[in-house]
């Protein structure tokens, strides 16, 4: 202490002399000064740890070590050391310090144990601190029950099918089993009661008596291997197991690729059932696998001579080989310099064994020293061939094919647990997989349609551009066309017929035969009955040097005005057939787009029209005649294909009609729903009481093909109230109001009538009414009163309207029908009205059509008949074609052949006479039978 005091105060004097110096001060003083110091320091240390060893140091009680100690922070571990190390504390006894120290311990307890009560009361008493109220105080703990009963699980017992049958095969004993003691496997039948036990080492200590000889013992026999195979029953262990060093196997799996691990010393024996007698037969099986086996061959014997020799079998129980016998010995012996060969082979079967559980397996010695020399540890067995080495493979053959055989092995769990995992995550992975699978599926299948959408737009927006030009240049040739119409008519020209039939795409799918149907207008040749025309026809057949012969006689026939035969008509006609018309089988393509993608053919034909004055006559307007005008650059004498699409319709001729005031028969139009249907036909038959038949046609189809009819008032129950009630309201029946409650009765009678009794004209295409009316209400359609009148003629007018708004009327004629609504031919010209009346309805129709851009060939339908209420003859418009008709066609033909013309005020067809040849004059008997009769009809018919 004095010494410590000393170097403060020379360290504060330096302090001063530094300070009074201006910073100047000896360096040995302060050396010198530094050393005293450090010394006075070590000084004090010694003190105080001599102190501290000189304290007797006590343990504590039994009931302090079982608290938990809690470990200070540092803090308090630094003022722990002040207090413990302070010049008032050195000298506590050792007792004071072991209780100020679990006294510190059960202080800071509660900050790590807040349930300690101990060190809660040492607070309160020391300190006068208390507890805190606890917000959610713990729940009070009670001791757990006794659980009664057994706690450990029972062990099975044997099966049921060995307690039956003694002789079958018994269970493998597992090294779980083997642990349970011999008196468990005793109580659980594993071992009969009637084996011989041998314990090793004995309890009883053996050794021969004094008064009496030794016998010789025949307890250690080795049972024979094939009685050992039939009459093992069980196997007869030690009661005590001795646990021997387990050496595993190298790192070699067998054919199943599982590791066999090693077993314990089993000593077991069997009772020789086959002998008779009590004897017991001591089986040992050794625990080192031949893995751990010296490869080095035993000591050879004498050699044996063959006829001494016999087959050798190995016996293989429980996956290990059993070596303490005799066979064994000799089979060491008889292949001792290949024994480094079989030892690898025998470990491969052992391990087979026991990886499937094999109780017992009988190895045929020469025969798998055989297969070891075959292999001579270059490469391993099959499984095959090394189950061919045992006399029972059938039954261990069969064993291992048992389902779940592989599991029952000392692997068994981990072989299971693999298979499980892996099956596991086969399935985890193959979700996955398949969830891939569809998401990238679905992936594609959105990207296709999203790419075949972007580039299906892509071509609309083309093809829209590329239309509304083909329009463009439509219009601007036909305005051309109408300035240049007067003299073009009247100077050489080329017309381009094209017997196309531009219906809609599931109108042409429907059709048979579409191009027989196309070609059905040959007659278009005749316009070279005009000599400063040209005819240039597209057939949509190809014609062989036969049928082109036919037309070429056919012109032959021809008969100008004067009476003279036409001249030149090979020169004048052209007959052309599209080079890819058969590229298109099965789709139905109309003659104008074959055209249109037959490039040479397209070649050929500006050829021939170039430095020409060249129109288009086509047949029903396609989209396609369009573009073929704009690549032949021509024009084309018809309406656009848009028009002629609205106005061919039933629905759109019924607008034509209607605009040009001609007298159209009952009807309703634009008729698209089943509802619709009902009430506008019961509106209908409310109003027409005296009409019985009443026919439904579709939009858009044609020769009666969708067609149907039905006698509706022949099954009305309320049609003689309907007629009461018209009877009653006489000239008011007109009205709505009055016709109302009648039209509400019709209209809930109609649906089963219709269903029951319409009849379809075309069965083939429509086979039941409810196809026909979901084509009817797909497509729309007509309701049209039937005459009511037996004795009805249709009439049909074909007619030319010219560009300027001319119009020509080519032909009339009488309808001769194949069926009730489908046309065969007609009987020109007509005589079933006056022609006057024909002609100004149809002259009203044809300017209604150039109102609405109709130009070319039309074709107008009516219908006459005495009305029976007034007698008068009614004349009805219910048909209009807009296109180049067959009947137009065969009219052209008849008046090229006889060179006459039709007068359309008169009606009637006018020829040139003849001049009879000399050769035939005398058959005439008077000048007046040379001329011919003033009227005569011709039969037109291009079917």
């Amino acid at each position: 202490g004095i010494n410590a005091e000393y170097g403060q105060d020379e360290l504060r004097h330096l302090r001063d002399q530094l300070a009074n110096s201006g910073g100047q001060l000896d360096v040995s003083a302060v050396m010198s000064a530094i050393s005293r110091t450090e010394k006075a320091v070590q000084g004090k240390a010694e003190e105080l740890l001599s102190a501290q060893q000189n304290q007797v140091l006590t343990l504590p009680t039994l009931s302090q070590n079982q608290q938990i100690v809690a470990i200070p922070t540092r803090k308090q571990a630094a003022s722990a050391y002040k207090s413990r190390y302070s010049s008032t504390n050195i000298y506590k006894t050792p007792g004071q310090h072991v209780k100020d120290e679990w006294m510190a311990r059960m202080i800071s307890a509660p900050m790590h144990q807040p349930s300690n009560q101990s060190a809660r009361q040492i607070i309160q008493q020391k300190f006068g601190v208390e507890k805190p109220k606890e917000k959610y105080p713990l729940p009070a703990i009670t001791p757990p029950k006794p659980i009664l009963g057994a706690t450990v699980k029972g062990s099975p017992p044997l099966p049921k099918a060995n307690r039956i049958n003694p002789r079958l095969t018994p269970p493998a004993i597992t090294e779980r089993d083997a642990k349970k003691g011999i008196l468990s496997l005793c109580e659980r039948g594993l071992i009969p009661p009637a084996a011989e036990l041998t314990l090793q080492p004995s309890p009883i200590k053996h050794k021969s008596a004094l008064l009496h000889l030794q016998q010789p013992s025949n307890l250690e026999r080795i049972a024979d291997a094939q009685e050992l195979e039939h009459t093992m029953v069980g196997v007869q262990l030690d009661n005590s197991v001795h646990d021997m060093p387990i050496v595993p196997y190298a790192k070699s799996q067998s054919s199943q690729g599982g590791i066999v691990p090693l077993g314990r010393i089993i000593t077991a024996s069997v009772p020789g059932e086959r002998q008779g007698k009590s004897r017991a037969s001591t089986m040992k099986m050794i625990n080192t696998p031949f893995s751990q086996m010296s490869p080095n061959p035993p000591l050879i014997g004498p050699p044996q001579t063959p006829a001494l020799q016999k087959s050798i079998k190995i016996t293989i129980q429980n996956g290990r080989t059993v070596c303490e016998n005799p066979e064994f010995e000799d089979f060491r012996k008889e292949f001792s310099e290949q024994w480094s060969y079989i030892v690898p082979c025998l470990q491969e079967l052992e391990m087979l064994m026991e990886q499937y559980a094999v109780p017992v397996a009988v190895v045929e010695g020469e025969q798998l020293a055989q297969l070891a020399l075959l292999y001579k540890m270059e490469n391993r067995p099959s499984v095959e061939e090394l189950i061919d080495c045992c006399t029972n493979q059938v039954s261990i053959a069969s064993l291992m094919k048992t389902p779940g055989q592989i599991y029952k092995g000392p692997q068994g769990f981990d072989l299971a647990a693999a298979k499980i995992q892996a099956t596991y995550r086969m399935y985890q992975e193959r979700c996955r997989y398949l969830d891939y699978k569809e998401t990238k599926r679905a992936a594609s299948i959105i990207a296709m349609n999203w790419i075949m959408v972007m580039k299906m737009t892509t071509v609309r927006s083309r093809l829209k551009t590329s239309r509304s030009l083909y329009l463009m240049k439509y219009r601007e040739r036909l305005k051309e066309l109408k300035t240049s119409w007067p003299s073009l008519s009247t100077k050489k020209r080329v017309i381009i017929h094209i017997p196309s039939r531009g219906f809609a795409q599931n109108i042409r799918d429907s059709l048979v035969d579409y191009h027989v149907l196309q070609n059905s207008q040959m007659g278009r040749v005749c316009d070279v009955n005009d000599p400063n025309v040209e005819v240039i026809y597209i057939s949509p057949i190809d014609l062989d040097s036969d049928m082109q012969q036919y037309y070429q006689k056919l012109l032959g026939m021809g008969v100008t005005v004067d009476g003279e035969g036409v001249k030149e008509t090979e020169s004048k006609v052209k007959f052309l057939v599209p080079d890819h018309l058969d590229c298109f089988p099965g789709l139905n393509f109309c003659l104008s787009t074959i055209l249109l993608y037959s490039a040479s053919t397209l070649k050929r034909l500006k050829r021939l029209i170039a430095g020409k004055n060249a129109y288009i006559m086509p047949g029903l307007m396609h989209r396609d005649d369009m573009e073929l005008a704009e690549v032949l650059n021509c024009p084309v004498i018809g309406p656009e294909p848009d028009i002629v699409h609205l106005y061919s319709t039933k629905s759109g001729a019924k607008r034509i009609f209607s605009n040009a005031n001609v007298p159209v028969p009952p009807s309703e139009f634009d008729i698209y729903t089943e509802e619709q249907l009902f009430e506008l036909l019961s509106s209908l038959i409310t109003s027409n009481l005296d009409v019985t038949r009443w026919v439904f046609k579709i939009d858009g189809e044609f020769d009666g093909r969708g067609t149907a009819y039905c006698d509706v008032t022949k099954y009305l129950a309320c049609h003689k109230w309907a007629l009461k009630q018209a009877e009653r309201y006489g000239s008011k029946w007109s009205k709505r109001w009055a016709q109302e409650p009648t039209s509400i009765k019709i209209y809930s009678e109609l649906p089963e009538i219709i269903y029951n009794n319409m009849k379809i004209v075309n069965r083939t295409l429509f086979p039941s009414v409810e196809k026909f009316l979901v084509a009817f209400t797909k497509s729309g359609g007509v309701i049209e009163a039937c005459p009511p009148s037996d004795d009805v003629t249709c009439i049909t007018v074909d007619m030319f309207i010219e560009p300027t708004g001319g119009v020509q009327i080519k032909n009339t004629g009488d309808q001769i029908r194949a069926t009730e609504f489908q046309t065969w031919a007609i009987s020109a010209p007509q005589t079933s009205i006056s022609p006057p009346r024909v002609h100004s309805n149809a002259l009203a129709v044809a300017n209604a059509c150039y109102e609405r851009g109709i130009i070319g060939y039309i074709s107008v339908g009516f219908a006459t008949f005495i009305d029976p209420k007034t007698s008068e003859q009614l004349l009805w418009a219910i048909d209009l074609k807009i296109q180049y008709t067959d009947t137009m066609a065969m009219a052209n033909v008849l008046q090229y052949v006889t060179g006459g013309h039709f007068d359309s005020q008169t009606g009637l067809f006018k020829i040139p006479e003849y001049k009879v040849m000399p050769a035939l004059a005398s058959r005439f008997k008077s000048p007046k039978e040379r001329q011919p009769p003033n009227h005569r009809f011709a039969i037109l018919s291009p079917r």
